[in-house]
């Protein structure tokens, strides 16, 4: 479980727990490839959630980037993090979106980029480092794309 200090930020803190809020049905986890070989491009995360969760998540987080911007969340297996929340644009991702960094409080040259496209009822999480590009939005619009023709 993480917890956040602040529990306005909590929301937050549920993308990295094991037992989030909103718990999901069903949770897939694939590692993004740099493309340049060195490996570490990223991660993403797809959720599906029972009727109304992802939207009620969305909502939830967007809440929580907007008032949270020093942030503190710690585990149950002993680790803290700290640092500072900044809102990204989106470009109008998925059915919503929502993009933020985190650059930590410990090494403000270190951080991590992380994007939540909704997609009916699931979420893909996209994090990087901030020591790495991006992920293409192109790459978020397909997977968008492929969730709602699986829906089909």
């Amino acid at each position: 479980m993480v917890t956040a200090a602040d529990p306005a930020c909590q929301p937050v803190a549920d993308l990295r727990s094991v037992t989030p809020k909103h718990e999901a049905t069903g949770t897939a986890w694939a590692s993004l490839g740099a493309g340049d070989g060195a490996g570490g491009g990223g991660s993403v995360v797809l959720t599906s959630y029972p009727e109304g969760g992802a939207k009620a998540w969305m909502s939830e987080l967007r809440a929580a980037v907007s008032t949270c911007k020093d942030f503190v969340a710690s585990s149950e297996r002993g680790w803290k993090d700290r640092g500072t929340l900044k809102v990204s644009p989106t470009d109008g991702l998925g059915d919503e979106s929502l993009a933020f960094s985190t650059v930590s409080a410990e090494d403000p040259g270190k951080g991590q980029d992380m994007t939540i496209v909704r997609t009916d009822g699931s979420l893909a999480v996209y994090l990087t480092s901030s020591e790495r590009e991006p992920i293409p939005a192109a790459l978020m619009k397909t997977q968008h794309e492929r969730l709602r023709e699986a829906r089909k």
